[in-house]
């Protein structure tokens, strides 16, 4: 037996070990990212790569002296784990008095500790097993079947077809003006409805009766920044307050939530212990302005101590190389842009939180969109910041809290306001906008935490 430390010895036979996610001490600084949930914090950057050892049962013994070398260096490396994990506490509702983190300034001090230790023997990920793995697989076959009867029905309703054209300019235009329009020709026109679309379209483009993937030619980004078709039923831009909105357009949104929802798979139904809740967050240039609508890392912080004990959360900052724009392509190439430090923060003090990366991890471009529709169409709760990821959040009901500092979106001078007022049209959702990091965790103190006394003065 190893020596034993204040943490569960990897190679000790009468300590519990919980599963760490392979990845979770791969690069964390994607631009737009999330995915994965660590065990014991202690454990979580010193074991990750070895997630199958950490799984040993108290029945396993260490008897070759391979395993006895091996069994030494994790215990030398759990040393240096529990250090880290004493220095900086990690999720604690009931804590308000811990500080928030800063990874430039010095640590933080050490009469502020709790360190959270796994209460049982269960998977800290296993309420993500419906959307990994063979369960992923087989959710994914269902949608493909559903997908071909809808067509097949289609094929059997109308002889005439529709065609759209394809757009390769901006994510949230195209779900905002592109998909709504091709949606509401395919229910009102009539006809069979032909669409193409850039990688990664294939399932928000679910009723069409055929969609092809055209990817853009070598050395090209896959999408640009331009403006929708003329014709389309917003015009050539969606940025505008509801008062403007052309409420007798052809545009509908399709219903993204009762489409992909699984509220009748018993898997889903036992697995969602707790409500599920998709942050999805930003850090990259915007304009000429560097990083400007990201959630600030102190608030953040603040939301992520009274949301992690009530729900399941899935942290998107994620950004797939495969699908990036101009102008992330442009960032990339002049070296990204500065640290943030969530996802170490989060890694850190918040280890129960899951990062949509990690739970894409080896997709296609696809599946990716696939899982994260299958998930948003789990949840009534949604946190995005301005962007493409504040229109996603607002086609799955609920309610949407977004953050916003600048953007066309935005338009604080009116009462009114710019584009986020008519994001409830996209699905009857709820949504609010809010552009301080105080004003933003109030909001979502008040609309999503009942227990108003656990929450820190910061959002008060």
């Amino acid at each position: 037996m190893c020596l034993t430390t204040t943490i569960p010895s990897p190679c000790d036979s009468s300590s519990s070990s919980s599963y760490i996610p392979s990845n979770r001490s791969q690069n964390v600084n994607n631009n737009n990212g999330g995915g994965g949930s660590g065990g014991s914090p202690a454990f979580t950057s010193a074991f990750t790569k070895t997630p199958l050892l950490l799984r040993r049962k108290s029945s396993d013994s260490v008897s070759r002296p391979t395993d006895m070398l091996v069994c030494l260096m994790l215990v030398m490396l759990g040393f240096q784990a529990s250090f880290f994990a004493y220095v900086y506490p990690v999720e604690d509702a009931g804590n308000s008095s811990l500080r928030p983190p800063n990874f430039v300034q010095s640590s933080m001090p050490l009469n502020n500790t709790k360190i959270q230790q796994a209460s049982d023997d269960r998977d800290p990920l296993a309420w993500t097993n419906p959307w990994t793995g063979l369960n992923f697989k087989q959710y994914k076959n269902r949608t493909d079947e559903k997908i071909k009867s809808y067509r097949h029905k289609t094929s059997l309703s109308y002889t005439n077809t529709c065609e759209m054209p394809l757009y390769d300019g901006e994510f949230g235009y195209e779900l905002a003006g592109m998909i709504p329009w091709a949606y509401h020709k395919s229910i009102h026109n009539d006809c069979k409805m032909k669409t193409r679309g850039r990688p990664g379209t294939k399932y928000l483009y679910y009723f069409s009766y055929h969609h092809s993937i055209e990817p853009a030619k070598p050395g090209r980004s896959q999408r640009e920044s331009h403006r929708l078709p003329r014709e389309s039923p917003l015009g050539e831009t969606p940025h505008f307050g509801d008062d403007q909105f052309p409420t007798k357009a052809d545009w509908t949104p399709p219903p993204y939530k009762q489409f992909f929802t699984r509220k009748n798979d018993i898997d889903v139904l036992e697995s969602l212990d707790k409500p599920l809740l998709i942050l999805s967050n930003k850090y990259t240039m915007e304009w000429s302005d560097g990083p400007t609508n990201h959630i600030p890392l102190e608030t953040l912080w603040e939301i992520l101590k009274f949301l992690t004990p009530r729900y399941h959360i899935v942290y998107n900052r994620f950004k797939d190389a495969r699908l990036e724009d101009r102008l992330e392509a442009k960032i990339e190439k002049n070296g990204g842009v500065g640290p943030y430090g969530d996802k170490e923060m989060i890694k850190r003090f918040f280890p129960s939180v899951v990062f949509f990366e990690e739970l894409s991890e080896n997709l296609d471009t696809d599946d990716v969109n696939l899982l994260m529709f299958a998930l948003g169409a789990e949840a009534e709760r949604f946190i995005s910041v301005q962007g493409g990821n504040s229109v996603i959040a607002s086609f799955f009901g609920g309610t949407n809290i977004i953050h916003a500092v600048k953007g066309p979106e935005v338009n604080w001078k009116s009462d009114i306001g710019g584009d986020f007022s008519y994001y409830h049209r996209f699905s009857n959702a709820t949504i609010r906008v809010e552009q301080s990091g105080k004003s933003f965790c109030r909001a979502v103190k008040e609309d999503f935490v009942e227990d108003q006394q656990s929450v820190s003065q910061y959002c008060m």
